[in-house]
């Protein structure tokens, strides 16, 4: 049976949800269950902990930093009849009052370095120095349930720095899965699922290859499936279209 319809607005002049919210959906299935409380750092429109909320019925909480994202986390919550708890304001000076069975991110994860978006928007959810992996642990750590799960996706590249910065604060991967664009390509993305203390040797799934050929409009019947579970519509409009009164009284009304 199809999964119901997943409307999402998001930001025309913004960051916004791809291929990569969708994969790292489908590798957190295994590790979800029913009425779970969920915690999505950097929610952005909140595409991820929505699609948790409706396939496994978590409680949800959103953190994001852009008063706008969060705006439209709440209202896209609002649209598809979902339960979830929003937070707008930097997780790093968020202070929890509970721990969650599962933080869940997909968090900006391009070196400094990169030349940087003239869209403010765009740059602080792409670049790394604006939520540095570390400080995210630490605070992964601090929240996150003793036999809890934590899942992200990151840069391929930075593979080794990462479970090097995972290990330092005491949380250890125990599944991973690379993304490749095609066969005969390197690795773009890993997914992975990491435990506090986990004693378990790193499990590593087949690859997660995307398309056939180098124009890349051919998915894969892998790829073809997790579009078709998700089952989302993207619902475009831009900042200056919504009230700036009403984003104003809802980041007031959703800080910490």
């Amino acid at each position: 049976m199809d999964k119901k319809l997943l409307r999402i607005y998001q930001l025309s002049d913004g960051y916004c949800y791809n291929s990569d919210s969708l994969f790292l959906f489908d590798f957190a299935k295994p590790f979800l269950k029913s009425h779970w409380e969920l915690l999505d750092v950097g929610c952005g429109s909140g595409i991820i902990g929505l699609l948790c909320a409706r396939d496994f019925g978590l409680k949800v909480t959103f953190v994001e930093k852009d008063s706008y994202s969060a705006f439209l986390a709440h209202k896209n919550a609002s649209l598809n009849g979902l339960d979830a708890q929003v937070f707008c304001g930097d997780i790093f000076e968020i202070n929890f009052h509970k721990k969650f069975n599962t933080i869940l991110s997909n968090p900006p994860f391009y070196r400094q370095e990169i030349i940087d978006s003239a869209n403010e928007r765009i740059r602080i959810a792409r670049n790394a120095r604006y939520m540095p992996f570390d400080l995210l642990c630490k605070k992964v750590k601090k929240n996150l349930h003793p036999n809890g799960h934590f899942i992200f996706c990151y840069d391929a590249k930075e593979t080794h720095h990462i479970f090097h910065i995972l290990k330092d604060n005491g949380l250890y991967a125990r599944t991973c899965r690379f993304v490749y664009p095609r066969v005969d390509k390197n690795a773009t993305l890993i997914l992975i699922e990491a435990k506090i203390n986990s004693k378990s040797s790193l499990k590593i799934l087949p690859p997660l290859i995307t398309h056939h050929s180098i124009e890349q409009k051919d998915n894969t019947p892998e790829v073809q499936r997790i579009y078709k579970d998700c089952n989302t519509y993207s619902i475009k409009i831009c900042s200056q279209d919504i009230k700036e009164e009403d984003v104003r009284l809802f980041s007031l009304s959703k800080s910490l």
